[in-house]
């Protein structure tokens, strides 16, 4: 889903099945999913049981012990994982949430989902369907999330909604994550060495950049003063191309500050507007010197990437109707 946000261009037809936008509470906004106490549960009885089967009954029907399931299961489990690579995987499983793209999903989609899957309630794959535009929801017979015992009731839908002509839609909006950064103390600095220094300080700052956006994959939007706007097709990437150029300018003697969020982007020619813009440009200017801050969507999009964040809380930003919260990355 996010790569069909990110890249519609490249996306046909989206079929989802058994899926939903996250697999854990929060209330009161996604009733559905696991409760913090459930997910303790589940990393428990993989640190007991993987490789033996662990968590067949979210995946099978409850006949899974004595069908020989379980054991075929935990075969499976044995040969693609340790104990510890699952519960890691499971973890950032659980930390998945893409609510905040699925509005820019621009491809037909089709949602298939079955009354009584325990991995995922046929209500949260419902509203998923719901919040893509123009999205198909088709519930499937009563059964576990495997599919394998009603393969014949669904691919006949799916090889019909792949094949059909799919509809014209401009692509005027584009997921992107965006960086902004600046350099702290620019004036003093300049006021301080002169304008030829300066420059020559510039120029290397402006190489540091272009290296790192090229590593990661960004595109610089544009010069803000003192600072950069580029643009990422993924969170992840930009928040580690900051988190690179912090260190990287330091020992080069510039001290920057950088933003980066996760929204809708315009393009008009070559420049780039629309409310993901001015959010990032707002989150950023919230970062102390050498910090990079990053907004909540930014978190909920690079869950298992080994990122970390701490909370700042929300935060009132100029010219935004409600706050937003904003974090701290601190790896």
């Amino acid at each position: 889903m996010l790569f069909a946000a990110t890249h519609p261009e490249r996306v046909a037809s989206l079929v989802l099945y058994g899926t939903a936008a996250r697999y854990s509470q929060e209330l009161p906004d996604f009733p559905w999913g696991f409760t913090p106490a459930e997910i303790e549960s589940q990393l428990d009885e993989i640190d007991d049981r993987w490789g033996e089967g662990a968590l067949a009954d979210l995946f099978y029907s409850a006949t899974a012990d004595t069908s020989g399931v379980r054991a075929m299961f935990g075969k499976l489990q044995r040969a693609i994982a340790s104990p510890t690579m699952a519960k890691l995987w499971w973890k950032a499983f659980m930390e998945i949430d893409v609510r905040s793209v699925l509005g820019l999903v621009r491809a037909p989609t089709l949602v298939f989902a079955r009354p009584g899957d325990r991995l995922v309630p046929i209500e949260a794959a419902a509203a998923l369907a719901a919040a893509i535009p123009e999205a198909h929801f088709q519930p499937l017979p009563p059964g576990p999330h495997s599919p394998f015992d009603i393969i014949a009731d669904f691919v006949p839908s799916v090889v019909e909604f792949v094949c059909e002509k799919p509809s014209e839609r401009p692509d005027e909006r584009i997921l992107k994550a965006v960086m902004f950064t600046d350099i702290v103390g620019s004036t003093e600095q300049l006021s301080a060495t002169g304008d030829a220094h300066w420059r020559h300080q510039l120029d290397a700052h402006d190489r540091a950049v272009d290296w790192l956006l090229a590593k990661y994959g960004g595109h610089r939007a544009k010069h803000t003063g003192d600072g950069i706007f580029a643009l990422f097709d993924g969170p992840t990437k930009a928040v580690r191309c900051a988190l690179d150029l912090v260190p990287t300018l330091a020992t080069r003697g510039i001290q920057i500050r950088a933003g980066v969020h996760v929204g809708e982007c315009e393009r008009r020619g070559e420049e780039w507007s629309g409310m993901a813009v001015h959010t990032g440009a707002r989150v950023g200017a919230l970062a102390g010197a050498g910090e990079v801050v990053a907004s909540r969507t930014v978190r909920d999009l690079s869950a298992g990437s080994g990122l970390s964040f701490e909370s700042l809380g929300p935060q009132r930003l100029k010219g935004l109707p409600e706050a937003v919260e904003v974090y701290r990355v601190t790896t």
